[in-house]
């Protein structure tokens, strides 16, 4: 089985994440979806 994992900041879920989570999917049979943090995406900005 072919796993396929994929993040992002989907604070307003919008048609263009849709299409991301679509086409990461179409990668593979399972698809895992990780929802970041504001601390996270903070991190880079210092």
């Amino acid at each position: 089985m072919k796993r396929v994992i994929t993040y992002g900041t989907f604070d307003l879920l919008h048609y263009g994440h849709i299409n991301l989570l679509k086409r990461a999917k179409a990668l593979g049979e399972y698809l895992v979806v990780v929802v970041s943090s504001d601390e996270f995406n903070l991190e880079g900005e210092a």
